[in-house]
């Protein structure tokens, strides 16, 4: 039987999707301040009070001129870091839709992410079609900044899993960003915990076209933290910029406010509407 109500208009489908992206974030901020006041509660118990000196060093050592802003240009160096991540810890991806490019001229779309957080996941469930169309115009660069502000396992797990990738097949790199986002969601979105762990991790890298060689390494780089080096660089980034909750979005310098954004085309018509620092 047909209902009667009458289908809500585009502004009420606009209001209602900005009344549920504040809500969400309202709740991971509130998640996250629990998060890190109970970092915090294990400051000197054993190795548990390293997780919680970090916590402390987010919250204090922030810096708002450090948010967003131009592309590092170096590149990061050492052991336990992929060979294209920039020295700050960002991972780069310009129009080629590679790591570790850049469009001259494009703006640069700052992530702040944890891939653990679920309202990251549904960010880019939102977005990814729009990101890539705007990367693949060259209108803009995407710079992900990663950590692991959450204390969760499964960031460690795919950070690990994603530096396998981008040394041994960077060209699959930014389709596998992709799946481990939509795996974790699902799992969430199920509760089903249980499947955190490194099996779900290589089930996305296969469903990205990732290499059979390659995921096959992806295991062994997990439990062996290999590379570790490039989380504790994501994390030095995160402590040192205002990161107040994930995810943080900003365009060039510009902080955006995710309700301003929460439609399928909202980055778009930001850039549209206004102007963000460009690229280099």
């Amino acid at each position: 039987m047909a209902s009667n109500q009458p289908r809500p208009t585009k502004a009420e489908r606009r209001e209602a999707a900005r009344a549920k992206a504040r809500a969400l974030r309202e709740e991971q901020e509130r998640r996250e301040r629990r998060a890190r006041i109970t970092r915090r509660s294990f400051l000197g118990v054993g190795g548990l009070a390293v997780a919680g000196t970090v916590a402390a060093v987010v919250i204090a050592g922030r810096d708002e001129e450090a948010l967003g802003g131009k592309i590092v240009t170096d590149l990061a160096s050492g052991d336990g870091i992929p060979a294209t991540i920039r020295a700050d810890g960002s991972l780069v991806f310009g129009s080629d839709l590679q790591p570790g490019t850049s469009t001259d001229g494009a703006q640069n779309l700052h992530i702040y992410f944890d891939y653990s957080c679920h309202h990251c996941a549904n960010f880019e469930e939102l977005h990814k079609t729009e990101i890539e169309t705007l990367l693949g115009d060259g209108t803009i660069n995407l710079v992900l900044h990663t950590s692991r502000s959450l204390g969760n396992s499964w960031s460690d797990m795919v950070c690990n899993a994603m530096g396998v990738v981008l040394d041994q097949e960077p060209t699959s790199a930014f389709a596998f960003h992709h799946a481990v986002m939509t795996r974790f969601s699902e799992i969430y979105a199920r509760g089903d915990f249980s499947a955190i762990n490194a099996e779900s991790v290589t089930q996305a890298a296969t469903e990205a076209g990732v290499g059979d060689a390659v995921v096959e390494q992806i295991a062994s780089a997990i439990t062996a933290n290999t590379y570790g080096a490039w989380l504790d660089l994501c994390d030095k980034t995160f402590a040192e910029a205002a990161i107040t909750g994930t995810p943080t979005v900003a365009l060039g310098s510009e902080k955006l406010e995710l309700t301003d954004i929460a439609t399928e085309t909202g980055i778009t018509d930001r850039i549209r509407g206004g102007s963000g620092s460009s690229a280099q």
